[in-house]
């Protein structure tokens, strides 16, 4: 069975601190641009001092962003510079366009930090559709690259949120061969999350020495473990991108596949991405809970992960979480339904289910009021766990899911006004 990262304890809207948000050999910086009506910095910049090894993950969806399609060509040597990110608007359908305005980005952008353009890797967010107005971006990457520092990386993070209630931040370190290592991670996302990699953006940072093989070899477990894992509203998004960079500065040998001290790394690698991973969906739009979905018991991990999603995607099961209703029987009904669907075993004698440790449904049957009386009161936290056991086998997966309310349909109903 999969070891469940704990799920957290600060508010569900708002981020632990970090303290040090820096990483040696990176620097960051932020500005308005003209993207956005409401006027805040709308554009960001990661870059490194000099050149870095590079990993990333994108968008599963077939209708990618142009900004996914030029990062993931700019990505084939596993070299970077920099992260050009803008939000107020996706540049995704806009065909032939928004490829040339991608690129006349990063020409510019490599002009003025001395590098290949294809070092830059850029990555949009906002509304699918909107051609990206690449002169308002190109007007503001002179005073964007003048104001980099070590210190700018939490602007970079509060620039690419969109319905984002709060700037998303993690932190580890660790130590390789005897050197202090740092890993700080950034996200934006809150709706449209479904990563499903293979609207989220995350970026990882670390001053970790590692080819860009190695880094692939890291960056893939981890993403299997958070972002493939969450799901707010079941999309995915055109322009969802992981990006793993490394700067070689803690001084230590470069890492390759296979070496002793890439488990370490992977390690916090696999942490600060489950930590954005829960804050994307405890920042779901108009989510008031966080729920881990653990299903246990299943012939394979495969129909384990399916009857994860089932619920995690259910309507009719968001709703009663946003109700704080124990409605077990939805919970019991949509796994029989998924098996249903795809021919699979499902004993309802065998199944058990507990909503944090309340046995609410025993062999099938209703826990009893004593046990819906506990496990109303846990759904009132506003983080807890659903465990359902189906008595079949040894499979198992969890997912994070969030609860789906009247505000859910406020944000998006008008999102493009």
């Amino acid at each position: 069975m999969d070891n469940l990262p704990p799920l957290g304890d600060a508010p569900l809207k708002q981020a632990p601190a970090v303290d040090d948000p820096t990483v040696p050999g990176f620097l960051g910086a932020a500005a308005p641009c003209g993207l956005r009506k409401d006027g805040r910095a709308d554009l960001a910049l990661i870059a490194g001092e000099r050149e870095l090894a590079a990993a990333g993950l994108f968008t599963s969806n077939k209708l990618p962003a142009a900004p996914v399609q030029v990062a993931r060509r700019h990505l084939a040597q596993g070299r970077a510079r920099a992260i050009l990110t803008n939000s107020g608007g996706a540049n995704a359908a806009t065909g032939q366009p928004g490829l040339e305005a991608c690129q006349r980005c990063c020409q510019e952008a490599g002009r003025l930090l001395a590098c290949d353009p294809h070092q830059v890797l850029p990555c949009s967010t906002g509304v699918i559709g909107q051609l990206l107005d690449d002169a308002k971006v190109r007007a503001a990457l002179p005073g964007l690259v003048a104001g980099l520092s070590p210190q700018g990386i939490p602007a970079a993070a509060g620039a690419i949120m969109t319905t984002d209630a709060f700037r998303k931040m993690a932190f580890r370190q660790v130590e390789i061969a005897g050197r202090p290592v740092r890993v700080l991670g950034l996200a934006k996302g809150a709706g449209m999350i479904r990563p499903d990699m293979a609207t989220m953006l995350a970026f990882v940072l670390t001053d970790a020495a590692a080819t860009p093989a190695a880094l692939g070899q890291v960056l893939a477990p981890a993403a299997g473990h958070s972002f493939n894992r969450a799901s707010v509203d079941g999309d995915t998004s055109t322009n969802d991108t992981l990006l793993l960079l490394a700067s070689g500065r803690a001084g230590h040998a470069e890492l390759n596949p296979g070496d002793s001290g890439l488990a370490e790394l992977g390690a916090a690698v696999t942490q600060v991405c489950q930590d954005l991973a829960a804050m994307l969906v405890a920042d779901g739009e108009g989510a008031s809970h966080l729920i881990r979905v653990l299903v246990r018991g299943a012939p394979e991990t495969a129909q384990a992960r399916a009857h994860c999603y089932a619920i995690a995607h259910s309507p009719l099961c968001k709703t009663a979480f946003a109700g704080q209703d124990p409605n077990w029987g939805r919970l019991l009904s949509t796994a029989g339904a998924e098996a249903g669907r795809r021919g699979w075993p499902y004993d309802p004698a065998r199944v058990n289910l507990w909503i944090g440790p309340a046995h609410i449904c025993q062999g099938g049957l209703y826990g009893g009021p004593e046990a819906e009386a506990q496990a109303a009161a846990v759904m009132k936290q506003n983080r807890y766990q659903i465990t359902l056991d189906l008595g079949l086998g040894q499979g198992s997966f969890w997912v994070l899911t969030s609860d789906l309310g009247h505000e859910y349909v406020n944000i998006n109903a008008d999102y493009r006004s």
